[in-house]
């Protein structure tokens, strides 16, 4: 049964061929092997082939849709149903295709946002907020069976150690540019705090934070370090606070309260589309997808 076409119903397979061969190789097709340009053989099946390597590419050579079973027009409309926002299982409703065919779509492009995120990322500078929290069900909030399989291994939290039934993030926001990088962390130590800011914030930055312990030592590793004390109620003083990154963690908590849990061994490919979104932000819903399709799928 072919897919409920919304977005591009009205788009030709020319048209969305076009499309998709702007996003890949933008005013002139080259070969993905060696580069060249200037002499492409087309083939029936819609291939090309090229003189200097011989190389047959298509559309999808070398990215990560090789061996997608959508067909291109389904593809584009899938991406313009992701820009939505809706859940994997609400989209597959609307589009009137298997939920485990969409899940497996989404779930590459997902990993595809979290290359394109490691690879295009820069070191951080000039103001940046830090902070953690944490990601997952408390012991309250998880299903009975689970419950009771923690309650037979001992491994029933309440308090504060509840938190070691989550799993921990890092995030750094940058103010200037207001964009975030987050990061999954074994625990929220010092050692593993700083390793992460050593490695992703330039030396010369102002590091806000809030009075957590791990964070003591900053200002003599970076340019400068303030902090705000929440248990007495401060959030602002001066240049100080961190309500950038927190801001973020209530975005990304929002989105991820949506599909009611996902899968400790996928929370970083849902955190890292929550990050890719909020560094998006301001592009409109045709900009989100031409971005996700030259940048992320066929770059």
């Amino acid at each position: 049964m072919p897919m409920r076409r919304v977005f591009t119903s009205d788009l030709s397979r020319t048209r969305i061929r076009s499309i998709l061969r702007a996003a890949r190789f933008g005013d002139r097709t080259r070969c993905p092997g060696c580069g060249y340009a200037r002499k492409l053989w087309r083939l029936d099946d819609g291939r090309w082939r090229c003189k200097r390597c011989r190389k047959r590419f298509g559309l999808f050579t070398d990215t990560p849709l090789a061996r997608e079973t959508f067909e291109p027009a389904e593809i584009l409309e899938l991406l313009y149903w992701f820009e939505l926002g809706l859940t994997d299982h609400a989209i597959a409703e609307r589009v009137e295709v298997s939920y485990d065919r969409v899940h497996r779509f989404y779930l590459k492009l997902r990993r595809a946002i979290r290359d394109f995120e490691e690879r295009s990322f820069r070191l951080l500078d000039g103001e940046v907020e830090v902070d953690e929290t944490y990601f997952g069900a408390s012991f309250d909030n998880r299903r009975a069976g689970e419950r009771a399989k923690l309650r037979k291994a001992g491994k029933v939290k309440r308090g504060r150690a509840a938190k070691e039934l989550q799993q921990p993030v890092f995030g750094i926001y940058e103010r200037a540019d207001g964009i975030v990088y987050v990061d999954l962390v074994p625990d929220t130590s010092g050692a593993e705090l700083k390793a992460v800011l050593r490695e992703n914030v330039s030396i010369e930055t102002t590091i806000y934070s809030d009075m957590y312990a791990s964070y003591i030592g900053l200002d003599e590793e970076f340019a400068e370090h303030e902090t705000v004390r929440h248990r007495e109620n401060e959030y602002v003083r001066g240049s100080a606070s961190i309500n950038g990154i927190e801001g973020y963690w209530a975005y990304a908590k929002e989105r991820l309260l949506r599909p009611h849990g996902v899968a400790d061994e996928h929370l970083l490919l849902y955190l890292k589309e929550t990050e890719y979104r909020f560094n998006h932000r301001d592009l409109d819903q045709d900009e989100f997808v031409k971005h996700l399709l030259s940048e992320v799928l066929l770059s």
